[in-house]
């Protein structure tokens, strides 16, 4: 009986050890985030995508469709921060991507694809990016705030925040950056609008827009990015 006792004495306590040491061991999913978006990126993603985040990786050859490049300008034009994140929570059917909610915690799923998105794709702090209020009914249907959305959005973004660079260099401007509202003055963004900007991206519409159409055009930037808040307090 002694003996008995004795044994069930030192189950309970490793029992106990045991339980311990489980509780003590980091869940992925847990709200703490302990790992980077590099590091999950480095861990789970490149086996795929690339160290380069580009599809070149070994195992490229056997997958169908193959893994996503980010650094293409398609890639910076069709994945949304949504979409992605959705993507990694939940997979993408008939590929090879599967869903890494079981493994990944919402925040570690958020980070790695704003790493992705910025050092792959170059379109900066899009989880900032996307704190920004859109802009107001009325101002997306001004005459300057349609052909905003019809013109510059594939690039500039419906918020004004870089929708996408692709190979462009130097990138979209961020009409929402501090630094470029101070750069920037109307005088400029009507030329730069009118004639376009050497060596960029920025090709030239004043023969498709009208001086007025231009000039309502940076009006509504000027209105809906660069100084909401003063456009708001005149309402």
């Amino acid at each position: 009986m002694h003996k008995m006792i004795k044994q069930l004495s030192l189950l309970v306590f490793s029992l106990g050890l045991f339980n311990l040491a489980i509780a003590g061991q980091h869940d992925p999913r847990a709200p703490g985030v302990t790992r980077s978006g590099k590091t999950i990126f480095h861990n789970y993603c490149s086996v795929c995508h690339g160290d380069k985040g580009d599809g070149q990786s070994r195992a490229r050859n056997g997958l169908n469709p193959p893994p996503r490049n980010y650094t293409t300008p398609e890639s910076a034009i069709e994945l949304t921060r949504e979409r992605m994140i959705k993507s990694v929570t939940q997979g993408r059917p008939g590929t090879a991507m599967i869903p890494w909610v079981t493994e990944l915690s919402g925040e570690e799923i958020a980070g790695v694809v704003d790493y992705i998105r910025s050092t792959f794709m170059h379109l900066g702090n899009q989880a900032a990016a996307t704190t920004r209020a859109k802009p107001s009914a009325a101002l997306l249907a001004s005459t300057g705030g349609v052909l905003y959305m019809q013109a510059c959005a594939l690039c500039h973004g419906e918020l004004g925040t870089r929708q996408t660079t692709g190979n462009m260099n130097p990138p979209p401007r961020d009409f929402g950056s501090p630094a470029v509202i101070a750069e920037l003055n109307r005088k400029r963004m009507i030329a730069s609008i009118t004639n376009g900007r050497p060596n960029t991206a920025m090709r030239a519409y004043g023969e498709r827009f009208s001086p007025a159409e231009i000039e309502a055009m940076v009006d509504f930037i000027d209105a809906a990015y660069m100084h909401p808040a003063a456009t708001a307090a005149k309402k």
